[in-house]
C-alpha cells in the first residue's frame, strides 16, 4: 500500500514521525496536514508509536505534564513526545507481492 492511499486513515491531531525504512533518516510533523506529497509514492511499511523530538510550541501537553512553563523564549525548546511513526519504504514488503 502507497502513503498516499494510507493518508486518510491517520489521526488528524497526532504528531507524527515519518522514517524512511532504507536510511532511518526521519521527519517529525505536528499533524498529518503538513506532511509533504514527497511521501505519498512511498510504501507503508509499519505503523507504532514512538517518543522523538518536537519543540515545545508542537507539544504543550507534553511540556505541562512535565511542569514546564511555556514562554516565548522556550517555545522552540526540543522535547520528546509521543507521536504515530509512520516507516516508509522505496520498495513493498515482501507480503505485498
Amino acid at each position: 500500500m502507497k502513503f498516499k492511499e494510507f493518508r486518510k486513515y491517520i489521526s488528524k491531531i497526532d504528531r507524527l514521525s515519518i522514517c524512511m525504512k532504507e536510511t532511518l533518516r526521519y521527519e517529525n510533523y505536528q499533524f498529518i496536514s503538513e506532511v509533504p506529497e514527497k511521501f505519498d509514492e512511498y510504501y507503508l511499511f509499519g505503523i507504532g508509536r514512538i517518543q522523538s523530538e518536537f519543540p515545545v510550541k508542537q507539544a504543550f501537553d507534553e511540556a505541562l505534564k512535565r511542569g514546564m512553563e511555556i514562554t516565548d523564549e522556550n517555545s522552540d525548546s526540543i522535547i520528546y513526545a509521543e507521536c504515530l511513526e509512520i516507516m516508509l519504504s522505496e520498495t513493498p514488503r515482501d507480503d505485498e507481492e
